[in-house]
């Protein structure tokens, strides 16, 4: 029995020496907490620098939008449709008090014949400035809003033509209009090269990136999405009653008043780009209609494609024109990119 319980004492013992082992080494000695304390510098440190590195991000896209906005121009225009044998404009048929006359179905009739008002179907854009002779840059759709709307194939296959009848250009901090004219549109892509010479020595211009995004890269899209309508939401409930008590209010007078308030500015969103390839750039920065010929920027404020497309069913697709074939639009004008 004597032998039994030293032996057991023994076991317990050596159980104990193991585990004062055990604790020994699981303890903290001076050196390791020397490593640990320059473990914990570093880990410090690199969450400090990822902090400024948002922070820099964060900077950066405001030294962005603040930098490029002044390049982003609001387009406003209307057209009309012409008979391409007569050279006659399709017109509002009118009585002769000069009212426009409807149809039963409540429809405006219409007619090359008389004087009554020309048929106008307006539309809004963005654009950008890209080099310092006035050349913008937007989408082909914009500048020949025409193209993409199937309700006017039978009037152009009925011998008419559709004809620009006002195009102007709004930019932040100038008041007044200037008008702005296509100076070629592409013919490989959904690209327009336009071109606003009466205010170039106002207007800064953006570069074209030189450097392909890669799939992760921030991007910042400028632009005017919702044309109107959503200036009009950030200009405050003085400024529309005040619009609500013109009669005489129209599509380009709003404009104008906009403007004269300075409340001509792009609305800018931020993403990361989610796929590349040579023809085009997808991205998940929010943009609808109207913010179309906008620039995609990176986080250098240079122009790494000009916004194009939406998929309304899924925010997180947008996409954008590569800038190589804005490039290759401004040498075949006659235009350097700076």
């Amino acid at each position: 029995m004597l032998q039994q319980q030293a032996e057991s004492s023994a076991l317990r013992l050596e159980d104990f020496a193991r585990s004062l082992t055990r604790t020994s080494e699981e303890a903290l000695r001076p050196a390791d907490l020397n490593r640990l304390r320059q473990e914990l510098r570093h880990s410090l440190s690199d969450a400090a620098e990822r902090l400024e590195q948002l922070e820099q991000r964060g900077a950066a896209s405001t030294r962005v939008i603040a930098a490029a906005t002044p390049s982003i121009v609001f387009l406003q225009g209307a057209y009309g449709f012409r008979d391409i044998e007569s050279q006659r404009m399709l017109r509002y048929q009118v009585d002769a008090d000069g009212q426009p006359l409807f149809s039963l179905r409540g429809q405006p009739l219409l007619t090359l014949e008389g004087d009554g008002e020309i048929a106008r179907r307006q539309f809004t854009g963005t654009a950008f400035l890209v080099s310092s002779g006035g050349a913008l840059l937007t989408n082909r759709h914009v500048a020949l809003p025409w193209e993409d709307d199937t309700s006017l194939e039978e009037l152009m296959g009925q011998g008419m033509e559709p004809v620009i009848t006002r195009f102007l250009g709004y930019a932040p901090g100038i008041e007044r209009a200037f008008p702005v004219a296509l100076l070629k549109a592409s013919e490989e892509t959904d690209l327009a090269l336009l071109v606003c010479s009466e205010v170039v020595s106002e207007l800064p211009y953006l570069r074209l990136s030189q450097t392909p995004p890669q799939p992760g890269d921030e991007v910042i899209v400028l632009g005017y999405p919702t044309g109107l309508r959503a200036m009009l939401a950030q200009t405050g409930d003085s400024f529309l009653a005040d619009l609500q008590q013109d009669d005489h209010l129209d599509f380009w007078e709003v404009a104008k008043r906009l403007s004269a308030a300075r409340f001509i500015r792009p609305l800018a969103s931020r993403g990361i780009v989610g796929q590349r390839s040579e023809s085009t750039v997808v991205y998940d920065a929010d943009t609808t209609h109207g913010g179309s010929g906008g620039p995609v920027l990176d986080v250098n404020g240079e122009a790494i494609a000009i916004n194009t497309a939406i998929i309304p069913e899924y925010g997180g697709s947008n996409f954008g024109i590569p800038v190589a074939y804005a490039r290759r639009l401004l040498i075949e004008a006659g235009y350097e990119a700076e």
